[in-house]
């Protein structure tokens, strides 16, 4: 199993006090993590109320230029709202700047009060998205000019700098709530991010299965692309401190982006995250909220029922202090990762 710490937080500014003390707190602990073994450190993008990154590229060359080791990625990288000749530029040289280590996150978002706010209309958005992800291929992939001639997006004699150290950088698709967006995926050879903390479980293992068969059918071998998913992780001491602490910042952090999504011109959380049962999601496991033995052998559930090799822990969000989110990535970096990393993936 890989284990990514990603960075969908919501900027709250009495527990994290002014912006340059809140980015150095992040940066602080990328610096823990990579020193604790983890995989990689990923970034989201939104555009309101402090939540994430207007930015991805920005914090995370920041974070390149603290770390040599740890993956740097993008969960995820807001395609259809931007041209792909900008998303080209910046992210190829975060892999330079970085030496190599860009995991390119990609997708469409689920908001609309982004598309609201930039004036992108959101009926658009899959076929921006996936002449996007062409473009910023086609761009990578060049040397000298090249020309692109799409529907939304075209360019005659396109010199595209800098290239890239990976040949090319990974890029791992985002797939949620429809079968095609697996099966698109797939078909194109991408790895996959998905989210674990929706409760249509067998859903999602079955648009996996067909991401899977997608790749083959399509000449790629899907033992050789990570699939994970997104879930809320926190670490503690005992049960009933994950379940209080982990709890109450879950709690805060849906309520937090129910109510962005509440926002725009077409919401679609709806009440389903208002009043959630904490217990109730940590025993379906789209929370994961425990000790170490107790997260050792829901890591193993988890991989087993999704056939998953990634996990990516939203463990910052939601009014944690930075002695909290210290205290939960150190207990599960010295405690969890050695179960997976030292003696295979054998837990259950």
């Amino acid at each position: 199993m890989k284990f990514v710490v990603l960075y969908n937080i919501d900027y709250r500014p009495d527990i994290h006090k002014s912006p340059a003390h809140y980015y150095g707190q992040i940066l602080e602990q990328v610096e823990i993590l990579e020193e604790l073994g983890f995989d990689g450190v990923w970034f989201g993008e939104h555009h309101y109320n402090g939540y994430s990154f207007g930015n991805p590229a920005l914090i995370a060359t920041a974070a390149a230029l603290r770390t040599s080791r740890i993956r740097l990625g993008t969960g995820v990288s807001l395609v259809p709202l931007h041209h792909p000749l900008k998303l080209a530029e910046e992210y190829g040289m975060l892999d330079v700047l970085s030496n190599g280590r860009l995991d390119y996150g990609v997708g469409k978002g689920f908001m609309s009060y982004a598309y609201d706010l930039l004036g992108v209309d959101q009926n658009e958005s899959s076929e921006r998205f996936r002449e996007g992800v062409k473009f910023i291929e086609a761009a990578w992939a060049s040397n000298g000019s090249f020309n692109f001639a799409g529907k939304y997006f075209q360019v005659k004699n396109y010199h595209y700098f800098p290239k890239p150290i990976q040949n090319p950088p990974p890029i791992y698709a985002a797939a949620a709530r429809t079968a095609d967006s697996y099966v698109w995926a797939g078909a194109n050879g991408y790895h996959l991010c998905t989210s674990f903390f929706s409760p249509e479980t067998d859903s999602i293992r079955n648009n996996i299965q067909l991401y899977r068969q997608a790749a083959l059918a399509n000449g790629h071998d899907p033992a050789t692309r990570n699939i994970g998913g997104v879930v809320q992780m926190y670490c503690a001491a005992t049960k009933a401190e994950a379940l209080r602490d982990g709890g109450k910042f879950a709690k805060n952090y849906y309520r937090f982006f129910g109510d962005i999504d509440k926002l725009g011109s077409r919401p679609v959380v709806g009440e389903r995250f208002e009043n959630i049962d904490v217990a109730e999601f940590d025993q379906r496991n789209q929370v994961l909220l425990g000790d170490p033995d107790d997260l050792i052998r829901r890591i193993g559930q988890i991989r087993d029922y999704f056939g998953a090799n990634m996990l990516y822990f939203e463990i910052a969000q939601g009014g944690a202090s930075r002695e909290e989110v210290l205290r939960a990535i150190d207990l599960f970096g010295k405690e969890v990762l050695p179960s997976f990393q030292q003696h295979g993936n054998h837990h259950t």
